[in-house]
């Protein structure tokens, strides 16, 4: 008889997917441990800084769409179940030229999906807007659910409540290697063999790395974000006039 393995799933890296998805395991019943190769909201990853954009009008396909509006739920529920304030919908703009493919793919998505926005020209967007000076060809759609989310909080309030479910958090415990066990896996780390039915790799840019066996065809890109600090009495930066 095969001994019962230590859990039901092992999820690698615990940034905003991976944290996410050992909350959700872990509130469902299931014995999950996270592992991490780095301390909380360490800025290594791609989950870390001030702010990350929401926003339901996905240009690039209407199907995201759905998605996103189930995100936005899920989102709100996290900030009811961890008492934070997690997320800020304040609109977005969409900005481009009126044939350009972001403006027509956000009209799209809004169309298909019966989704109210507004268009406005250069001289209504600055007239709106007054940090925004744009190019006399260029438009403006309004998205008015976009916003930002908070990526630590988000990421620690899923950390947070996952342990509340019964979640195992190992932080600064790194993956060194992984077989398959029988139907299951088996993870070595720098402290000792563990097994389980399933594994979940949310490593990011390291998933190369962790699959190097397997023949995926994953490149690696990265994308820098930019924060700005402002003068808090610039009164064109406020939440009301800068989606």
């Amino acid at each position: 008889m095969t001994a019962p393995r230590s859990y039901n799933a092992i999820v690698v890296g615990l940034g905003a997917m991976g944290s996410a998805t050992l909350f959700h395991l872990a509130r469902r019943g299931w014995r999950v441990l996270g592992l991490e190769k780095f301390t909380p909201a360490n800025t290594l990853g791609s989950s870390h800084g001030d702010s990350r954009i929401i926003r339901e009008m996905y240009f690039e396909h209407p199907l995201y769409v759905p998605l996103v509006q189930r995100a936005y739920e899920l989102w709100s529920d996290l900030e009811k179940e961890s008492g934070k304030a997690l997320m800020t919908i304040n609109g977005g703009l969409m900005i481009g030229p009126p044939d350009g493919a972001i403006v027509r793919g956000t009209i799209r998505s809004a169309i298909e999906h019966n989704l109210q926005y507004e268009m406005l020209d250069a001289s209504e967007t600055h007239s709106r807007y007054p940090a925004f000076k744009l190019s006399d060809h260029l438009v403006a759609v309004i998205d008015p659910r976009a916003g930002y989310l908070d990526p630590e909080g988000c990421v620690d309030a899923h950390v947070d409540l996952a342990r509340r479910a019964g979640a195992e958090v190992r932080f600064n415990e790194p993956l060194l290697s992984w077989v398959p066990d029988g139907e299951g896996v088996r993870v070595t780390t720098p402290s000792g063999e563990i097994t389980a039915d399933f594994l979940v790799m949310a490593g990011g840019a390291w998933n190369r790395h962790l699959l190097r066996d397997i023949a995926l065809d994953l490149r690696i890109e990265r994308q820098t974000v930019f924060w700005f600090e402002l003068r808090l009495d610039n009164y064109r930066f406020g939440p009301d006039r800068f989606p």
